[in-house]
């Protein structure tokens, strides 16, 4: 999947994760919704990629510090990390502005986190559609799961992405505000 389309899933995914925190966490769940579009393409940024001008190709190529689709797609890593955010007891001091308002910043700090993780999930379950799939026993196994429904850069992603970043907020409209307009 291009990058647009991992964006647009990964807002999708924080806009998911903002519905499921807004009854406990209230508008700090909104922290989700950036963070899970960044988590969105962080698997292929986190390999640290630039390009390089290919002598014997004539053409510009892109190499990464961390191969693609190894370590950074490796779905245990993003697992964890999403049970982290569940499992680890965030305790920081609230930030007091004025007499009337406190900012929670352990909710503001889960909930970004959690969007994050959702994000980079996300961008795996998107990436498992494409022929090149995403290593699943070991992350520098050559065997990787694939349904090999669609390549990168199929005018179908951004549409798929699309879909589901309504689909999402949709959603979050319906549990944030329950009664209507």
């Amino acid at each position: 999947m291009g990058r647009t389309g991992h964006h647009l899933t990964g807002l999708a995914a924080g806009l998911l994760v903002a519905t499921a925190g807004w009854h406990t966490f209230g508008v700090s769940s909104l922290a989700a919704v950036p963070f899970g579009w960044s988590g969105g393409s962080a698997p292929d940024w986190l390999e640290i990629a630039h390009a390089e001008f290919s002598g014997s190709r004539q053409k510009w190529i892109r190499v990464s510090v961390i191969p693609h689709r190894t370590i950074t797609h490796w779905w245990p890593l993003w697992l964890a990390l999403a049970l982290l955010v569940v499992a680890w007891p965030v305790h920081v001091p609230a930030i007091h502005l004025f007499a009337a308002k406190t900012i929670e910043v352990g909710d503001l700090l889960r909930m970004a986190l959690a969007g994050f993780a959702a994000g980079g999930v996300m961008h795996l379950l998107m990436d498992v559609p494409n022929p090149t799939g995403i290593p699943i026993l070991t992350p520098l196994a050559r065997s990787r799961f694939s349904f090999g429904w669609w390549r990168s850069g199929n005018a179908l992603e951004p549409l798929a992405g699309i879909v589901m970043a309504a689909l999402a907020g949709s959603v979050l409209w319906v549990v944030v505000n329950p009664h209507g307009w």
